[in-house]
């Protein structure tokens, strides 16, 4: 009996551990299964949530690309405007200086002299008083050739006199000694005023 027992007891240790052992076993596969599984779901959402703080910070560090760009562009496009204002105003203010040159010349070279004044007395009776030409055969001093001639030409022609082309074939004389240097430039001066100059 007692053998009996001793084997019954023998057979039912084996027994249990046979059904206790793989069952063991199996409890921890399926825990390891599922903390692999965990694992694996927690690598997954950490780099889908890398990917997207990757992606969120791409498109910020685009966006501020483009802000930096856009204020680039809007700067240069500021100093081009500035730029070109102040060469416009640098242009003014050298045609400014040069029409001021201009006038200083003029008063220099007519030494003052108005030939306004003058003009009725010595030069109307043949160009009339607004420079036309009163005389026939006379030249219009308003328009084309003499408007076309230059400062220096004018000069020499009021003081040496021209060959006239009128009926009764008078020369404009000349006024060498008749008017001064300053009176002669002053002239010159008027007649290119009356051509619009």
């Amino acid at each position: 009996m007692k053998t009996k027992l001793i084997t019954f007891i023998a057979i039912a240790v084996f027994w249990g551990t046979a059904v206790f052992l793989p069952s063991c076993g199996k409890k921890d596969d399926t825990s390891t299964i599922t903390q692999d599984t965990s694992k694996t779901t927690q690598q997954t959402n950490q780099q889908q949530t890398q990917q997207q703080t990757t992606q969120t910070t791409e498109k910020k560090d685009s966006a501020k690309v483009d802000d930096k760009k856009k204020e680039e562009d809007k700067k240069k496009e500021e100093d081009k405007k500035k730029e070109e204002e102040k060469k416009k105003e640098e242009e003014k203010k050298k045609k400014e200086e040069e029409k001021k040159k201009e006038e200083e010349t003029k008063k220099t070279e007519s030494n003052g002299v108005d030939f306004s004044a003058i003009w009725p007395k010595k030069c109307a009776k043949c160009h009339g008083k607004d420079g036309k030409g009163k005389v026939e055969g006379v030249p219009n001093l308003t328009v084309p050739p003499t408007v076309d001639k230059s400062y220096e030409k004018l000069v020499e022609t009021i003081t040496n006199g021209k060959k006239g082309k009128t009926d009764d074939d008078e020369d404009m004389p000349s006024f060498k000694g008749k008017l001064t240097e300053e009176e002669i430039r002053a002239a010159a001066k008027y007649v290119q005023k009356l051509g619009g100059y």
